[in-house]
């Protein structure tokens, strides 16, 4: 059987492997554009033993009852970070993994491939390392001077020691297999982690053209990271640290989502960007903020380093104000001087001459 492989459908592309004992299959929480229930009925018939769904949620709010409701006939279990088992350490960080993972004989790793600040691609072992590891791990692998690090990037795989770490902590937590959803091109891929996301990210096309710098850019958030600023702001972050962002010094970066959650469930998110006003410079040079979602907060103060953030056609303007962010309900005027970025974590534009 050649690994990986791609096709029309998560059936297509499983072909005869087969796993026997217990089986956890990883998935995403609603953060993720993905539907997994497809995955999961595919992968049915291929698992001889006890199958037990967990739904990764890394340090991310639990999901309420209505959001889990399609998956009641699997009866899923939700994540832990507090009740882990240790995998060994890895570069310092300190591996562990949800316990009832640890108890199965192997982990599949169900995910999305698209833009990741620090990973360079999501999927892969990923939905295992992080979305089911533990608080310690999760903590370790996002203080400020790893995802600050030399090689780590948006769309940078290779070279990129964020990348490393994940692998080397899901291989640690017994992830063997992964199955992906690549939304940009519509597929599914599967293999094993390592060698199914070089291949998936070197099938991408997350780049496209631009031959000018511009003063304004609009940026539209997909309805599965549009509820919080602490998902939404990765669309403005990814653009901002790029390789090369077609924006003048000082552009107006206007993030347009909902964000009827507000800032987010991420105390160490939120107490960052409370801890002072806008551009946060604190954050990059003092010491480094802790706690869940900090390192998101990092972002943002890089970005406000060099451009200026608001938010558009948000439910309330208040929670953004109230930590020097301007906010509007109103949607960005139609101006042909504004640069439009409608898909920010498949497809990003960048400064060519």
């Amino acid at each position: 059987m050649s690994l990986p492989r791609f096709g029309p459908t998560a059936a297509a592309v499983l072909g005869d492997v087969e796993w026997s004992g217990g089986t956890a299959v990883c998935i995403p929480d609603a953060t993720r554009p993905l539907d997994p229930v497809p995955a999961l009925e595919a992968l049915r018939p291929h698992i001889r033993g006890h199958l037990q769904v967990v739904v990764g949620l890394g340090l991310h709010r639990r999901m309420t009852a209505p959001e889990l409701s399609a998956l009641a006939a699997w009866s899923p279990l939700q994540h832990n970070p507090d009740d882990t088992v240790s995998t060994g350490s890895f570069d310092g960080i300190p591996g562990g993994v949800f316990r009832p993972v640890a108890q199965c004989q192997q982990a599949i790793g169900v995910g999305v491939v698209e833009l990741h600040q620090y990973a360079g691609v999501s999927g892969g072992h990923k939905a295992v390392s992080v979305g089911c590891g533990a608080r310690a791990t999760i903590a370790a692998l996002h203080v400020r001077e790893r995802v600050l690090a030399t090689g780590v990037g948006v769309g940078q795989v290779d070279g990129n020691p964020f990348r490393t770490a994940v692998d080397a902590l899901g291989e640690a937590a017994g992830c063997t297999h992964a199955l992906v959803w690549i939304s940009d091109l519509g597929e599914w891929g599967f293999g094993t982690p390592r060698e199914l996301v070089r291949a998936a990210a070197a099938r991408l096309s997350p780049w496209t053209t631009v031959h000018k710098r511009y003063n304004r850019v609009r940026i539209d958030i997909p309805a599965a990271k549009a509820h919080t600023l602490y998902q939404a702001s990765r669309g403005a972050t990814y653009l901002t640290a790029s390789p090369s962002p077609p924006l003048r010094p000082g552009a107006r970066i206007q993030l347009v989502a909902p964000l009827e959650q507000g800032l987010g469930d991420e105390a160490g998110f939120v107490a960052a960007l409370h801890s002072g006003p806008p551009p946060w410079s604190h954050l990059l040079s003092g010491p480094p903020p802790t706690g869940a979602g900090a390192q998101r907060a990092v972002m943002l103060a890089l970005l406000a380093r060099d451009y200026q953030l608001e938010i558009r056609g948000c439910a309330d303007p208040e929670p953004f104000r109230r930590v020097g962010i301007p906010a509007s309900p109103e949607l960005p005027a139609d101006d042909a001087g504004l640069l439009h970025v409608p898909t920010p974590f498949s497809r990003l534009p960048q400064l060519v001459g």
